[in-house]
Parts: structure tokens; sequence; C-alpha cells
């Protein structure tokens, strides 16, 4: 209705002087990928994040199963308890589930160093098997050097941040494509 009012041509002109000044004010330029070149890589990341994730189809497979074995004992399908089993277990199998994934959290697949040596991209896997890419400078980088040594760095590095984020770096069963850059940038 409104356009018939204003006339399409009007409109046109209207939209396009409004979208170009948003356009201009809001458009961020993202970070060109390129670059940034590829120091680590971890080729197990694939079976972590899809061990991770196990858990989540689990739960949601419970949520579906728990109503449906009420209901159907509800309609005499299923016998008497059938609820309870089916709750039983799904709620122990997403806790154990959980419990055994919490040593995965925060493994770090890829390491990217920007090319001036300014920031790292640390792309690694969450808790729940989604792939976490962050961008931070090199001086909130704590040295791996300066870390105090643990029993299981024979197994993996525990890199943190300067604000507290702990990571874990599997150099043991990881691809170090160029070492010389990630260790004059990460030691």
């Amino acid at each position: 209705m409104l356009r018939l009012l204003i006339g399409s041509r009007n409109c046109n002109i209207i939209y396009r002087r409004c979208c170009s000044t948003i356009k201009e004010k809001v458009e961020v330029q993202p970070e060109n990928p390129s670059i940034y070149e590829t120091v680590f890589s971890f080729p197990f990341i694939k079976y972590v994040a899809l061990f991770q994730r196990l858990k989540v189809y689990h739960l949601t497979g419970t949520s579906i199963a728990i109503p449906g074995c009420g209901l159907m004992e509800i309609m005499d399908v299923l016998p008497p308890g059938a609820l309870y089993a089916a709750a039983y277990i799904g709620v122990t199998g997403t806790a154990v589930l959980s419990l055994f994934s919490l040593p995965f959290k925060n493994i770090i697949g890829y390491l990217y160093i920007r090319v001036d040596n300014q920031k790292i991209k640390i792309s690694s896997v969450d808790f729940w098997g989604k792939r976490k890419d962050r961008i931070v400078k090199v001086d909130d980088w704590c040295p791996l050097l300066d870390i105090q040594p643990k029993t299981l760095d024979a197994l993996y590095l525990s890199p943190q941040l300067s604000d507290g984020t702990k990571y874990k770096l599997f150099v043991k069963f990881g691809n170090v494509l160029d070492a010389k850059r990630m260790g004059e940038v990460l030691e």
C-alpha cells in the first residue's frame, strides 16, 4: 500500500540512500584468512570432536525417548517401568559421557600464526564438540618455557593465555608444519 502511495521509483531511491549510509557505518572488514600460516595441526581432532558431540546426540535421543516411553507406557504398549528404565539409561549415559569427555576440552586442532608474527589464531574443540576459533595477540600467549613443568608434559603441553584460558597442545601426536616460526613466536 505504501509503495502505491510513494511510488516504486521513489521507494528504491530512499532504500538505496538509507542502505548505503548504513553499510558504510556498520560494515566491518573481517580479517583476511590468507594472512595466517598454519604452523601446527592435530590430525585426530575430528575424532575428538565426534567424541565430544556424542553426548549431545545421546542427550537428544534421551529427550525424545523418555516422553515416547512415557506415552507408550500409558497406552499399554510397553510394560510398566519402561519410563524409569529409559530415564535411568539416558541420564546415566549422559553423565558418564560428560565425565569422560572433560579431559578432551580445549584441545588445539590447528595453530595459525600471522605473517607479521603479531597474532595467533587458535582453533580448538570445546566441551560440546564445536570448533572455536580465537585470534589473540602474541603478547597474550604465555610462553611455553615460562610455564611450570607438569608430569603430563610428555603427553601434551598446557599453553595458557593471559586471561587464564588453558588449552591442550598434543605436539607429540600432531604435525608441526613450521617448527622455526612456532618456536620463535610461541616459546
